[in-house]
């Protein structure tokens, strides 16, 4: 019993490692990326915010490469953006109250409920958070992506994107499927991220 149980602590370390610091996080430096998608910037973003959750995607089905130089293979914003970054800026950068708010992200957004007593309307809520599908710009923003924790406060800069299917010109939209009034969610193309604290 000892050895199973070590052997499953073992496991959960190599995963944890994995997740921090090997989990491919595509960027647009890599060639798969850049044949497969088109990304147009729009206009800036930037500012401080507190992470109050990070979310991994992955495509609906698996495959060795996330990012093959075959164009037309690949079909879903996973492949260009793997990351969503749940951020709170103005009230919610203070940790007791964004405690008080349970964030479910979900469909590439997230939706919301406030506790009983939480002293912040829906209104204010949805002005103060914002979820971003991350598309890394470098590898370096990759990297930074990949070690941020929720909790941290951060500056990140970068671009609005619109983000389309070379091959099909489909466009790719989050949070469309939400019921209004919707939460404010984007597609982000991040350039760097500064840790505040």
């Amino acid at each position: 019993m000892k050895q199973l149980l070590g052997a499953l602590a073992a496991l959960a370390a190599m995963i944890w490692v994995w997740a921090e610091y090997f989990r491919e996080i595509p960027h647009l430096e890599q060639a798969g990326v850049v044949k497969n998608f088109q990304v147009e910037e729009q206009a800036d973003f930037s500012g401080e915010f507190r992470v109050l959750g990070k979310r991994y995607y992955g495509p609906p089905r698996t495959a060795l490469y996330a990012t093959s130089p075959r164009s037309g293979k690949f079909n879903d914003l996973a492949y260009a953006s793997s990351i969503d970054l749940l951020l709170g800026q103005g009230q919610l950068k203070n940790p007791y109250l964004a405690k008080k708010i349970d964030f479910d992200q979900k469909m590439r957004c997230y939706q919301f409920t406030a506790e009983p007593g939480a002293g912040l309307t829906d209104e204010a809520i949805r002005a103060d958070s914002l979820s971003i599908s991350a598309v890394a710009g470098s590898a370096q923003a990759a990297d930074q992506l990949r070690r941020l924790k929720a909790g941290k406060t951060v500056r990140i800069q970068g671009k609005y994107a619109a983000v389309t299917l070379r091959k099909s010109q489909q466009p790719f939209i989050v949070g469309m499927s939400i019921p209004r009034p919707r939460p404010s969610c984007a597609i982000v193309k991040v350039t760097s991220i500064q840790a505040l604290n």
